[in-house]
């Protein structure tokens, strides 16, 4: 009697998916455990120290929580912190920055120098290529006005990659800042736990990634970045970064996946002779240590939601930019072969989850007590596995571990709704400032 009967292959087919499925993560486990920081070099031997980091914030809309962030910066005693905002905006910035308690004193102990610089329009590029040219270091560090920097140590931590002299950008490990007063059961929002739980998964993917081919999972975050000058101030780079354009619409968010792409791929451009930098291939350098990591608020209420459709669209858009057009499949795999699969493996994903779903249903029907057991040996077994890791980690959301559940599924729709509003740009949660597309 052949084994090759329909409810044999369906069977082979659903528990293929599941071996593949456990194979991956064990590969990432391997390649997560070999990552290695840069080492820390003496002070007498450092190529870069902070008094040679420029850090620019582009802002619009602060939360009250920009001065504290600032002390935090300063503390790791930059050369300069340049803010740039609108012109309508510029008098009251400098206002909140001169009353912020114990900021000025602050200012004193760095010896840094703060500068506010304004451009016309809201655009988050724009604001970028302005405070770029307007610094002095050689090293820029573009930070998002709601970073808080953990240690004094950031910047000496972030600076060690800059040893090697091919490494163009670096970035850190990214975690979520929730106040004391809200890691509460009764308090902490759904919405909190949503973006606590995408944040955390996303960690150990950075070290997975870096390790496998130098890459990152998919971009070294901007809320906080470090690079070359010289890379940044060339015309060639302010010209495509400013000018990048999705189905005819300039773009103006997703700043760090453009900049990832241009480090990791500009090398393969075939019209890069209009570069005043010398033709190289640049690298990533990612310093992931506790001392070097940088926290984001988190949104309490539906902003969320517009800030993940951003995401998860600014996700596909690069996804899509890479595999088909700079610089393509093939030109991905000779520089990052391991991110060149995991982007083709998240195109693939609607299609493969959708499969899964068909041979879920028919083992359901046809053979309910092994689907039964399935279920609850392996895929339940697994992930309750990990939401009590995430549990242990975050104790204050177990009441609301619903909302990590929907989080971990949130892919099923956004997908679809990524494809279908992929021309639509936004800077989702800057809506109260005039001139910003919502």
């Amino acid at each position: 009697m052949s084994c090759f009967t329909l409810d044999n292959i369906h069977i082979a087919c659903l528990f293929g998916h599941y071996l593949w499925d456990a194979a991956e993560a064990s590969e990432s486990r391997h390649y997560a455990a070999r990552y290695r920081p840069f080492p820390i070099p003496p002070p007498h031997e450092a190529l870069f120290g902070s008094s040679n980091v420029s850090i620019i914030c582009p802002t619009i809309d602060w939360d009250d929580d920009l001065p504290a962030n600032l002390m935090t910066w300063l503390k790791c005693r930059p050369r300069e912190v340049i803010f740039v905002t609108l012109e309508s905006e510029a008098d009251k910035l400098s206002k909140v920055l001169e009353s912020a308690p114990g900021l000025r004193k602050a200012v004193e102990a760095s010896g840094a120098i703060i500068n506010v610089a304004t451009v016309q329009q809201a655009n988050k590029r724009t604001q970028l290529c302005h405070g770029i040219n307007q610094a002095s270091g050689q090293i820029l560090c573009l930070v998002d006005d709601d970073a808080k920097w953990t240690t004094d140590q950031v910047l000496t931590q972030l600076l060690a990659p800059f040893q090697d002299l091919d490494v163009g950008l670096v970035g850190g490990p990214i975690g979520s800042y929730v106040p004391e007063e809200r890691q509460n059961s009764n308090i902490i929002t759904p919405w909190e736990v949503a973006a606590l739980r995408t944040r955390s998964r996303r960690g150990p993917g950075m070290a997975e990634f870096y390790a496998a081919d130098g890459s990152t999972n998919f971009t070294v975050s901007g809320l906080t970045m470090l690079l070359r000058g010289e890379i940044v101030r060339d015309p060639y780079f302010q010209y495509l970064f400013t000018h990048d354009m999705w189905n005819g619409i300039r773009q103006n968010t997703g700043d760090d996946a453009f900049i990832t792409r241009y480090i990791l791929f500009q090398h393969q451009l075939s019209h890069r002779h209009h570069s005043n930098v010398p033709h190289k291939q640049w690298k990533l350098g990612m310093q992931l240590t506790p001392e070097a990591e940088v926290l984001t608020s988190l949104m309490t209420d539906g902003r969320y939601a517009s800030q993940s459709k951003r995401w998860f669209r600014t996700g596909l858009r690069i996804r899509l930019t890479c595999l088909l057009y700079e610089p393509g499949i093939l030109g991905m795999r000779s520089t990052a072969p391991y991110m060149a699969y995991k982007m083709t493996r998240g195109m693939c994903k609607p299609f493969s989850t959708a499969f899964r779903l068909y041979l879920w249903m028919y083992l359901w029907f046809t053979h309910p007590i092994i689907a039964a057991i399935f279920l609850v040996f392996y895929v339940l077994r697994n992930w309750c596995t990990s939401l009590r890791a995430f549990h242990r980690q975050y104790p204050y959301c177990g009441k609301k571990i619903w909302a990590a559940m929907i989080a971990d599924n949130l892919y099923l729709i956004t997908d679809i709704y990524s494809y279908l509003t992929l021309s639509t740009e936004s800077w989702s949660n800057r809506s109260s400032v005039p001139g910003v597309v919502e």
